[in-house]
């Protein structure tokens, strides 16, 4: 075990007043105060980067807890959205455009040489202190030599916010930076290593998947979403959940599930996939020392509690983690808009290779809701008539209804306890950059799926489930970041495809079918089609799959999972027939 040591914390922000009341203290390193907050975090990070040792500074990963940040950001756009409907209007693009907090990673990423991994907590009351844990438990675990923890501080009396930072390192670990903390981030390059000290990869020890549950508008279950999607199915219907009458589309893919009274929809869809996510993964409830890793709501609202629906987005004040009895320390929310499942994997393996965890539940849910859809109907990113992923005429997205969760441990619990996982996560990779809000990098989505085949020691995969969510720049971004890839490593035809023409795109849930595609495809030796393509776009190197097809001993999949506000993700499941499971009944 290494001993992990914190150097001195680094303070600036928006607040002046606050900022003033800290520069006696001399445990701190206390900034000018910024004009922007983007401004002010880019100058504290910068700074607490430059503490680290220089072939740390590039990929050194940032835990960000945002809580403050989060609420009121989304409370000012839930109040737009509520004065829109009031007044019927549309919002307009400058009301909508409301940062996710992941953002002012991707204004650190533009600003200097930084790339590493970015994570952004929400947790009510745990954020910082979940943040705290992880970078001291991996570093203590010899996972990572470095990572930098921050936390963003409203200010109690103004719109200001305090922004503090410290590096966390391997005790001993050389210093070649000023004692300020003013050597940046600069002078490394963006080609640094970020290799982990202990194996973690294909000689390392491994986390897998264990159980999955999964609601669409197809209804309950993994089995069920698999046989529409092989025979090309379309959970289209019309939105009913609230008026969509101002809004460009109301074509959605809206599950049956009606909650009962005074319980909101999102709770009823989190309890069905849970119910099956335990009940395959052989667990009669959640164990004590699990992680709960929570993508798709915020956290309470104060601001705006008596808005209209509200509790399809926002946690209730005293949130239990949706009944799940899991501690509040280890009851995480993770904000990286659509991709949020994907980081919310990449947290879990990590607590769970270093021992602050014995299982892991990820959980995502998309209630269909007034907010979340004037976001989108704004940027004219909804589909007026349906989603066509990867096509010629694909016009935008279609939004879906549903939840997913997926159970993970370590490949050696898991065997002591007698369970045969569904797959292993072999490896992943995430990375908050990028160029504009909602626009996919395709040089950054091909870095993820890059560094995920490193991890996994691959080349190649026998198939890729790609996020494809139907936008006219995403879809053609995405291919061209796997030519790429498929250029390096000379791919021929590998086969790709996309759920979201059959379910719908839901959002901050949307890996959760993803990956319970891939891992149906790797028991069945079936590939999916892509429900609703007509005309595939061009490619190089691999090939977009229309219908089904049969692959006799596949072994590897590789999920895609991008996000507004420059979240890219993307993982390895590997598996297949040798280790091949009889599936229950129910799925």
């Amino acid at each position: 075990m290494t001993t992990p040591e914190a150097a001195t914390v680094i303070v600036g922000g928006t607040a002046p007043q606050m900022l003033d009341d800290l520069r006696s203290r001399r445990d701190l390193s206390v900034l000018a105060a910024g004009e922007t907050l983007g401004a002010a975090f880019v100058g504290v990070l910068s700074a607490a980067l430059g503490r680290l040792p220089a072939s740390l500074r590039t990929g050194a990963p940032v835990v960000m807890a945002a809580t403050d940040y989060c609420v009121s950001a989304t409370s000012r756009y839930v109040s737009r959205c509520v004065e829109a409907e009031a007044g019927g209007r549309r919002l307009r693009p400058s009301e909508a455009m409301t940062p996710e907090p992941a953002q002012l990673l991707q204004e650190l990423a533009a600003a200097g040489d930084w790339d590493g991994p970015g994570y952004v907590l929400i947790s009510p009351r745990a954020a910082t202190l979940q943040a705290v844990r992880w970078a001291w438990g991996t570093i203590s675990a010899g996972l990572h030599e470095a990572m930098v923890v921050c936390e963003l501080v409203r200010d109690p009396h103004g719109d200001g916010y305090r922004v503090a930072a410290v590096p966390v390192t391997a005790a001993g670990s050389a210093r070649t930076s000023p004692a300020d903390g003013s050597g940046g981030t600069g002078g490394t390059g963006r080609t640094a290593a970020r290799r982990p000290r202990r194996p973690s990869g294909p000689s390392g020890p491994s986390v897998v998947l264990s159980g999955t549950g999964l609601v669409t508008a197809f209804g309950d279950g993994g089995a069920v979403f698999w046989q529409n999607l092989l025979a090309g199915g379309r959970g289209l219907s019309e939105l009913t959940r609230f008026d969509a009458s101002r809004f460009r589309s109301t074509t959605v893919c809206q599950t049956k599930v009606e909650a009962e009274p005074g319980q909101p929809t999102r709770r009823a869809l989190v309890d069905r996939a849970r119910a099956e996510a335990l009940r395959e993964a052989g667990l009669p409830e959640l164990p004590d020392r699990t992680l709960l890793v929570y993508a798709g709501v915020v956290p309470h609202l104060p601001q705006v509690s008596d808005a209209p629906r509200i509790d399809e987005i926002a946690l209730e004040p005293d949130w239990d983690g949706d009944g799940s009895g899991i501690a509040p320390r280890n009851a995480v929310l993770m904000a990286h808009a659509c991709a949020s499942g994907a980081f919310g994997l990449a947290m879990a393996r990590e607590w769970l290779l270093c021992g602050l965890a014995d299982t892991a539940a990820v959980i995502g849910v998309s209630a269909l809701n007034a907010y979340d859809y004037a976001c989108l109907d704004v940027l004219r990113a909804t589909s007026t008539t349906a989603a066509r992923p990867f096509d010629e005429d694909r016009s935008g997205v279609t939004v879906g209804e549903g939840a997913g969760v997926i159970v993970l441990e370590t490949a050696e619990r898991a065997a002591a306890r007698g369970h045969a996982p569904l797959a292993t996560l072999s490896g992943i990779s995430c990375r908050v950059a990028g160029q504009g809000v909602s626009r996919l990098n395709a040089h950054i989505g091909a870095a993820c799926m890059r560094e995920a085949l490193v991890m996994a020691g691959l080349t190649t995969v026998d198939y890729v489930h790609g996020h494809a969510p139907g936008t006219r720049q995403g879809d053609e971004a995405e291919l061209l970041a796997l030519d790429r890839i498929g250029a390096e490593h000379g791919w021929r035809g590998v086969p790709v495809s996309s759920y979201k023409g059959a379910a719908g795109h839901l959002l901050h849930a949307s890996v959760f079918p993803g990956v319970v595609a891939a891992v149906r495809a790797l028991r069945a030796e079936v590939l999916p089609g892509t429900p609703g393509l007509r005309k595939p776009l061009d490619t190089r190197h691999v090939r977009v799959l229309r219908d089904p097809e049969p692959c006799a001993g596949i072994r590897s999949v590789m999920v895609d999972n991008f996000g507004f506000g420059g979240n890219n993700a993307a993982f390895l499941l590997t598996g297949g027939a040798a280790g091949r499971m009889k599936w229950s009944r129910d799925g």
